[in-house]
């Protein structure tokens, strides 16, 4: 996993063979927001008073986390393709359900019930099928 920073906080993680971004330590919780300053990860300032997350809860953000960042090639290519003026691979119904989908990712989990596993927002059927 990998950190981008701008002006020494964490703007993104990312997983996978990427160039850039900075390599995180092995543990190490860092999200998004975390100071990154003289090579060292630190929580943002206002969340270091804060209670710590519930595990359960964490875990389902960081899971949500990882579907996002599994269609942002969907969502980069889509967009790239109109704009370079060429047939879109998806049609207009397709991203609309892609973007539904993604909003319903960020909406969730919005409490720290009890495990919140089965009520995860189901991507659309399509979306296993397309290649990368």
């Amino acid at each position: 996993m990998k950190a981008f920073i701008e002006q020494g906080v964490v703007t993104a993680l990312v997983s996978g063979d990427i160039d850039g971004g900075v390599e995180l330590p092995p543990g190490l919780a860092v999200t998004v927001g975390w100071r990154y300053q003289d090579e060292l990860f630190s929580p943002a300032p206002d969340s270091l008073g804060a209670e710590p997350q519930q595990p359960l809860l964490q875990a389902e953000r960081d899971w949500r986390r990882m579907a996002l960042a599994g269609t942002d090639w969907l969502v980069a290519r889509h967009r790239d393709e109109l704009d370079a003026g060429v047939p879109a691979t998806l049609g207009r119904k397709q991203f609309a359900k892609l973007l539904a989908y993604r909003q319903a990712l960020r909406d969730w989990p919005a409490s720290a019930g009890e495990s919140q596993t089965q009520a995860r927002p189901e991507p659309p059927k399509w979306l296993a099928k397309l290649p990368h």
